[in-house]
C-alpha cells in the first residue's frame, strides 16, 4: 500500500509540475483570473496561444492558469483539490489575494471538469466558459438548475462535439445567466494548437478557418461575456448578434426535432396528461400518409401517440371507420390511429447523434387502407411487399437537404459522407421480430 502511494505521488508531483501560469501583460480595471481546464490527450502548452490571444484582447489584468492532469486525461477525480491548488500558485505568481475574480474554462472533457468543479467552488468561480462543450443534460431539471453563468462556445465543424448537441444547448440556454454561440467554420482543434492526438484526428471535422482567426473569435467572445459579469449587465450587442446568428443556424434543427417529437426537448406523455409532455410525433403521421398511397383520393385524420411499443399493455395503432359505403369518396374521413417510440442513445458525449437512432412507429397497412376507402379485397404481397420504409426514410432525407441551411447543404454535397436508403429487409412481421431488429447503418 506504501509502494502504491508513493507511486500516485510521484504521478501527481510530475503532472502538476507541468502547469501554467500566465502573468498579465497589461494593466487593467479588474484583477481577474482564468483558470483553464484542458481537453483529453491535450497539454496545458497546447493553449497557451489562444490564452495569450485572451490576454491580448482583454481590457482587464488578466492572470491565466492552465493545470495539468496525469496522463493529460482532465477528470476532477484525479486532482479534486486542482482549483485551490491554482489559486495558490497565481497568489504566489503575484495575483492580489483578495482583489481577483475568477473564472474557470473548460475545453472538450476539460469542459465536463470544469462545469463539476465550479458547483464545488460556488464561492470562488464568479463565471464559466465552456468550448467544445456543453452543460450536461442532468442539470435540466427543477432540483438541478446550474447555478453559475455560463458561456458555451463551439464550433460549427466540431467533430467530437456535435453542432447538433450545442444547438440543443442553445434551445434551453440562451439568455442570463447562460449563453450558448455557436462559430461558423470552426472544429475541435482550432482551439489548441500543435499537433492533434489521434483521437481528434479520426472523428474532427476539417475547419474552415484557421488556428489565428478562430482564437481571435474565442478572445473576443469570451472577454466580452467576461466584461459584462463584471460591469453587472445581462448581454451585450456581441452577444446578442452571435445570438441571432446561432439562431437563424439552428432553426431547421429545431424543425426537425419537432417533426421528431425529440425526447430532449419535451419527454414523451406515455398515458400522462400534462402540459410538460408530448402526445406524439408530427413526422408519424406524414409517414402514415406515405404508407396508405391513397394518394389523396379519400381525407386521412391521422393521430400519432407515444407508448413504449413492445409493454404490456400493447398499444396497437387502429382504424376508427371505412369509407367504402361513402360516394363520393373526398366527402369521407378516415380516421387512423398510429403508435411512436423513440430510440436514442444517452450517453451525452458530444460523438453520439442527438436525433432518434431510429422511430419504431406502428402504422396501418397499406393494404388495409385501400380496402377501407373502396372496399375491395387487396393481396398484401402486392400492395406492401415493397420497400415503403425505405421510401418513407427517402422522404426524411429529402425533407432535411430541403431545410438545410443553404451552406451546410452544399458542403454536405461537396465532401460529406452520402446517405443512401437502402431497400427494406424482411419480412419482420412474426410478433415483435421488427421492434427487435434495428435499423442497419454500414
Amino acid at each position: 500500500m506504501l509502494k502504491l502511494c508513493l507511486v500516485f505521488s510521484i504521478f501527481y508531483l510530475i503532472s502538476t509540475s507541468s502547469d501554467i501560469i500566465l502573468k498579465p501583460i497589461k494593466q487593467g480595471r479588474y484583477n481577474v483570473a482564468l483558470i483553464f481546464i484542458p481537453d483529453v490527450e491535450l497539454p496545458p502548452e497546447r493553449y497557451i496561444l489562444l490564452t495569450e490571444q485572451i490576454q491580448t484582447v482583454s481590457l482587464n489584468s488578466l492572470w491565466i492558469a492552465i493545470p495539468s492532469f496525469v496522463d493529460n486525461f482532465p477528470l476532477e477525480q484525479l486532482r479534486p483539490k486542482v482549483i485551490d491548488e491554482m489559486i495558490t500558485k497565481l497568489h504566489t505568481s503575484g495575483m492580489p489575494i483578495n482583489n481577483a475574480t475568477i473564472f474557470l474554462s473548460g475545453h472538450g472533457l476539460g469542459g465536463i471538469a470544469s462545469q463539476i468543479l465550479a458547483r464545488k467552488h460556488l464561492n470562488k468561480i464568479f463565471g464559466q466558459i465552456l468550448i467544445g462543450s456543453y452543460l450536461e443534460r442532468k442539470y435540466r431539471s427543477s432540483t438541478e438548475i446550474y447555478p453559475i453563468s455560463t458561456l458555451t462556445l463551439s464550433g460549427e465543424l466540431d467533430g467530437l462535439t456535435r453542432v447538433t448537441r450545442i444547438i440543443e444547448a442553445f434551445y434551453f440556454y440562451s439568455t442570463y445567466p447562460h449563453f450558448t454561440l455557436i462559430i461558423p467554420g470552426m472544429n475541435h482543434m482550432n482551439v489548441a494548437s500543435g499537433k492533434p492526438p489521434n483521437r481528434i484526428i479520426r472523428n474532427d471535422i476539417s475547419s474552415e478557418i484557421n488556428e489565428t482567426i478562430a482564437h481571435q473569435q474565442l478572445a473576443i467572445l469570451i472577454c466580452d461575456y467576461m466584461n459584462m459579469l463584471l460591469n453587472n449587465q445581462t448581454t451585450t450587442s456581441l452577444l446578442e448578434y452571435n445570438f441571432n446568428r446561432t439562431k437563424l443556424f439552428s432553426q431547421p434543427y429545431f424543425d426537425a426535432s419537432k417533426l421528431e417529437g425529440s425526447y430532449h426537448f419535451l419527454p414523451p406523455c406515455y398515458n400522462q396528461t400534462n402540459q410538460q409532455c408530448q402526445l406524439g410525433s408530427a413526422w408519424s403521421p406524414y409517414a402514415q400518409k406515405i404508407m396508405s398511397g391513397l394518394n389523396d383520393t379519400v381525407q386521412m385524420n391521422i393521430s400519432d401517440e407515444f407508448h413504449i411499443v413492445y409493454k404490456t399493455p400493447e398499444h396497437f395503432a387502429h382504424l376508427d371507420n371505412n369509407c367504402s359505403n361513402m360516394k363520393p369518396l373526398n366527402n369521407c374521413i378516415l380516421n387512423i390511429h398510429t403508435v411512436t417510440q423513440n430510440v436514442y442513445d444517452d450517453s451525452d458525449t458530444g460523438e453520439t447523434p442527438t436525433a432518434a437512432n431510429e422511430m419504431r412507429v406502428k402504422l396501418i397497412s397499406r393494404q388495409v387502407l385501400l380496402q377501407a376507402r373502396d372496399g375491395r379485397k387487396y393481396d398484401f404481397n402486392q400492395t406492401d411487399n415493397q420497400s415503403l420504409c425505405g421510401l418513407i426514410n427517402q422522404y426524411a432525407l429529402n425533407w432535411a437537404l430541403n431545410n438545410t441551411e443553404t451552406q451546410t447543404r452544399q458542403r454536405y454535397e461537396k465532401v460529406g459522407k452520402k446517405i443512401i436508403i437502402g431497400d427494406d429487409i424482411g419480412p419482420l412481421n412474426a410478433g415483435p421480430l421488427w421492434i427487435w431488429t434495428p435499423l442497419v447503418r454500414i
